[in-house]
């Protein structure tokens, strides 16, 4: 069997295709370090949510109400 390089263009395509595949399917899935960096960004953003809503008590103390 004689590859001729028209052939081997498409091969080389395909591969180059199912690789890109891979990388998109490979960088869009969640991994446990993923999570452990969205916890810590979570607890962080919930502190200084916390942080405000206590400061927004101290000034105006009818905000919660």
């Amino acid at each position: 069997m004689i590859i001729t390089s028209e052939a081997l263009t498409q091969y080389v395509g395909a591969a180059i295709g199912v690789h890109a595949t891979a990388v998109a399917v490979v960088n869009l899935t969640p991994t446990p370090k993923d999570n452990d960096r969205l916890g810590r960004y979570t607890a962080l953003f919930v502190k200084l949510y916390r942080a405000i809503e206590i400061l927004a008590g101290i000034f105006t103390p009818l905000v919660k109400k």
